[in-house]
């Protein structure tokens, strides 16, 4: 194990390493150790705050931030995003990304996930009695759900991680008599702490990023060697022309310019083909 009983620094706010610890320590030897900056200021999912940038970005500078203050010359961080599924658009999906960083051997590995394990909805309601739908449908104690007024002009009035009816049924009155409709929305709360179903997911993509840390580059041997592409356009066996399905993939080193083309199949069938099959 090229880093065996390292220490990586792991910038967060809400327990990730329940999720991350357990494969980095078994798959590479690296010991998490959890850091409570401020990530809040790059963004929160129930909206108080805006993201700063794109999903990576923000990734990027938590991870900075947490080797920053730990001086370690490793670090993790962890991003996520839900909302419609990208090829099933009714369907909600959870998009997590985990970064990795290597200050001493300058690089970076950034792997991405997309689940549609999720709980991740929300309601608008005007009676307390019609919250138990919702709350079974979101797995409601064991996942903590949001309340805030519909009409949202005061950001402070939000209540967060409420697992409990009594914390509920005081969240729903104050947020009533905050709403010039008496409407309250629920949602639910995206932090990794409150919702063991996006816990399990983060978990698969750090199993993901870590069988990609333990295979090295052919040519300079540095670890992270895996998938940075695909090339479309594989040829339909009808009548030659390129078509949407993936002709190759791109395998990359994080460090030295090297890379590989895996072909994939010869062609492809004419169903597929939008000149054959318009």
């Amino acid at each position: 194990m090229i880093y065996k009983d390292k220490y990586c620094v792991l910038n967060t706010l809400h327990s990730k390493s329940e999720a991350i610890s357990e494969p980095f320590l078994k798959e590479l030897g690296i010991r998490v150790i959890e850091q409570k900056v401020d990530t809040d200021q790059l963004g929160t999912f129930s909206g108080e705050v805006e993201r700063p940038g794109t999903m990576f970005e923000v990734l990027k500078k938590k991870c900075e931030m947490g080797l920053e203050f730990s001086r370690f010359s490793l670090g993790i961080a962890s991003e996520g995003s839900f909302g419609p599924h990208p090829s099933i658009p009714f369907l909600a999906c959870d998009y997590e990304a985990l970064i990795f960083m290597d200050s001493e051997k300058d690089f970076f590995v950034y792997e991405t996930i997309v689940s549609e394990k999720t709980n991740y909805r929300s309601k608008d309601i005007n009676q307390e009695d019609e919250f138990f739908e919702f709350a079974e449908a979101v797995k409601f104690p064991s996942h903590g759900i949001i309340v805030r007024p519909l009409e949202w002009e005061d950001k402070s009035i939000i209540f967060k991680g409420i697992k409990t009816l009594e914390k509920f049924y005081h969240a729903f009155k104050f947020c009533q008599k905050s709403s010039s409709s008496k409407t309250v929305r629920l949602e639910t709360d995206m932090r990794a702490h409150m919702n063991p179903t996006r816990m399990i997911v983060i978990r698969e993509v750090a199993q993901k990023l870590c069988e990609r840390l333990k295979v090295k580059c052919p040519k300079c041997k540095m670890p992270g060697w895996g998938k940075v592409g695909v090339l479309k356009g594989l040829e339909c066996s009808e009548c030659g022309s390129p078509t949407e399905w993936i002709k190759e993939e791109l395998f990359g080193c994080v460090k030295c310019p090297y890379e590989q083309r895996i072909k994939k199949e010869d062609k492809v069938g004419p169903e597929n083909c939008a000149y054959c099959n318009p």
